[in-house]
This record gives C-alpha cells, sequence and structure tokens, in this order.
C-alpha cells in the first residue's frame, strides 16, 4: 500500500453545510490522518435546482473518468445519507465494487430509519449494500442493532462515533462576572430540532431567571422564529444569528452558560459534542445516538421531545446552579476526550480501513 492510505471518499462538496462535510474536515485537520493520502469525490454541491444537478452529473462523470484511468485507492469511503443522497450513493457504490476495492459506506442522516421503513424498495436497496460493502459505518448503537439485521450474515457492521476537536475550546473563556447567564442552541431553525419548542419555554424561564439570554445559530426558518419571539414578547432575550461557524461559532459556545437542543429526529449531533468540549452542560431528547453522548443527571439532562414544561424547568435548575453548571461541563468534557475526540476516533477509522483491506485479501 505504500507509505500512505491511499482513500477515494466520495460525499457531498467540502463546502456544503451539514454533518457529513463538517465530519470529513474535521478528520482532515487530525493528526492521525497524516498518515492518509484522500482523493475526494464530491457528489453535490450547493445553489439552485439546476446548479445542484449539474454539480451531481459532473460529480460522478469525474468519477467514472478516474476510474477508467485505472484510479485503484486502497479502499472507497462513501457517506451515504437518506432519500436522494442514497440513491445518489448507490451508484457511486456499485461502480466502486466493480473496481475490486473494498468499500467502506459510512451512514449519516436523522432520518435513515424512516427512509428504509418508507417502501420496499428502499428496504431492498438498503440490504443490497449493506450485506456486500466491506463494513458499513453507523454513528451509535440503535442503529447498530438495525443494521446488523439489514446487512445479513455475511455483512460487517461497526459504530464509529463522530469526532469532536477538542484544542479549539481551550483554554475556556472566564465568565464576566455581570454578563447575562446564555442558553445558546446551534443547528438549524426549524421543527426537527425544536428550535420553536425552546423558544415556547422562554416565557417561563424568563419568569424566573429574567436576565437569561438565548442564543439561535443556525440557518433555516430564522425568520420565523424573530416573528414567534416577537409575538411572545421575548424577542429582546433572543438573538437569531443565522448560519455561524468558524471563529464566530466557537466564541458562541465559549460565551454560553448552557447548550439546549430538543430535537425531534437526529443521528449522533456533533453540536452537542462540541458543547461538551467547550465544558457546557446539555439538554437534549433520548433519541438516536445522544444517550450515548448525554449522560443523564451527569453531564446534563434529557427531555422527552415536545415537552416545554420539562425543558424550561431543566433550564431554571441549570441556570439556577453555578456549581451544577460547572460539574457538569467538566464531565462532559471528560466524556468527549474518551471516546469522541478528533484523534480516536480517526485512529479507530484507520484501523477498519485497514481491516476492510486484510479482509479483501
Amino acid at each position: 500500500m505504500g507509505d500512505l492510505l491511499r482513500v477515494g471518499m466520495i460525499g457531498p462538496g467540502l463546502d456544503v453545510p451539514g454533518g457529513m462535510t463538517a465530519v470529513h474536515r474535521t478528520w482532515l485537520r487530525s493528526a492521525a490522518f497524516g498518515a492518509v493520502d484522500v482523493e475526494y469525490f464530491e457528489s453535490m454541491g450547493t445553489g439552485t435546482f439546476i446548479e445542484k444537478l449539474g454539480k451531481n452529473i459532473l460529480g460522478q462523470s469525474r468519477f467514472v473518468a478516474r476510474l477508467a484511468q485505472g484510479y485503484r485507492p486502497d479502499v472507497f469511503h462513501i457517506h451515504v445519507a437518506d432519500r436522494r443522497s442514497f440513491y445518489r450513493k448507490l451508484a457511486y457504490f456499485e461502480e466502486a465494487m466493480l473496481t475490486g476495492v473494498p468499500v467502506v459506506v459510512h451512514i449519516h442522516g436523522a432520518v435513515f430509519e424512516a427512509f428504509f421503513d418508507a417502501h420496499p424498495a428502499n428496504a431492498a436497496a438498503v440490504r443490497h449494500m449493506f450485506s456486500r460493502a466491506a463494513a458499513v459505518l453507523v454513528l451509535h448503537q440503535k442503529i447498530y442493532e438495525k443494521s446488523v439485521n439489514w446487512a445479513g450474515e455475511q455483512g460487517c457492521v461497526e459504530i464509529l462515533y463522530n469526532p469532536a476537536e477538542l484544542a479549539i475550546f481551550d483554554p475556556p473563556r472566564p465568565k464576566e462576572k455581570d454578563a447575562p447567564l446564555t442558553i445558546l442552541m446551534m443547528g438549524e431553525i426549524g421543527e426537527r430540532k425544536g428550535a420553536f419548542d425552546l423558544l415556547a419555554a422562554i416565557p417561563t424561564v424568563l419568569e424566573t431567571v429574567p436576565t437569561a439570554r438565548f442564543r439561535f445559530a443556525g440557518n433555516g426558518e430564522t425568520d420565523k422564529l424573530s416573528a414567534m419571539a416577537k409575538d411572545l414578547g421575548v424577542l429582546d432575550s433572543v438573538d437569531v444569528m443565522g448560519w455561524t461557524a468558524g471563529a464566530d461559532k466557537i466564541d458562541a459556545f465559549q460565551s454560553a452558560d448552557i447548550y439546549c437542543l430538543p430535537s425531534y429526529a437526529e443521528n449522533l449531533p456533533v453540536s452537542v459534542l462540541e458543547a461538551m468540549a467547550a465544558r457546557l452542560p446539555v439538554v437534549g431528547t433520548p433519541i438516536a445516538g445522544t444517550p450515548e453522548e448525554i449522560i443523564e443527571g451527569e453531564t446534563g439532562f434529557m427531555i422527552q421531545p415536545g415537552d416545554i414544561d420539562a425543558i424550561a424547568s431543566r433550564l431554571i435548575t441549570l441556570l439556577e446552579d453555578e456549581a451544577m453548571r460547572v460539574s457538569m461541563g467538566l464531565a462532559g468534557r471528560a466524556r468527549v476526550e474518551q471516546y469522541f475526540d478528533n484523534e480516536v476516533v480517526c485512529t479507530r477509522l484507520i484501523g477498519l480501513w485497514q481491516a476492510a483491506i486484510e479482509a479483501k485479501h
């Protein structure tokens, strides 16, 4: 294989917002990836429908051309989500399989199980892919148990957690003595991530902690969120930040006191890991892989999706107890260091690639 492990990776354009590209960009910054040579094939991009379609065709054409030229890495790694993403990647999967190179598929997407259940054709296509891949990587235990069934006796399924970078949140920023306590939510603004539920809890929280502030960092239905905040009379306590990345994202985490993500559907949310890396207690929902991130009563609190009263109650508890915020934040940081640190995740990933390659020979 030479000095470097050669990986042909297929996924969305690295400028496309979302978890798949965030994960890959994080991997590339790891020291472990110094031993890896990645050639990245962009399967989609941003823009209008026509622009996206053109980028899809261009990406597929480039991949086929490289294969025709004799491109053969040590392993292919395909980032796969649900719906249209799955069928786009199924074409890449079939083409990569023809080369004889081991193909690893990496499952993302918040509604992959619903996609599987939505139609027998989806279920058949998933089973077809999972049973033939050299390895199927999933993000948490719940989807692992189902994926083992989908892959069948010949399949190989492994859990690979999403990564978090720790150093970007160091050293921790001292809290300003008179600064208002701040609750942060980071992610797409809409129903799925529970942004409107968090907003609905704000009046109750302000009755007890009137100086609390709430920051919503993400794209999506930001105008609707602002309008609802105005209707609720809490606009002065709410900061709708829009899409937030880079230094602004790090600043948002470091200047917050509590993180809240009351989602209805997730996979293994990176924003929760980043909040824990930034030493924030987290209020979240026990869906998908989130219970493997948040330990109830230790690193934060779990509430059921849609339980607005519980959101308010847990936030008030944390706002009123500084010692609890600190202890939960430190426990969360320790958990991320043990299981989700980028170097830990990338070292495991490279081992899984090597195992797939060895099994092929």
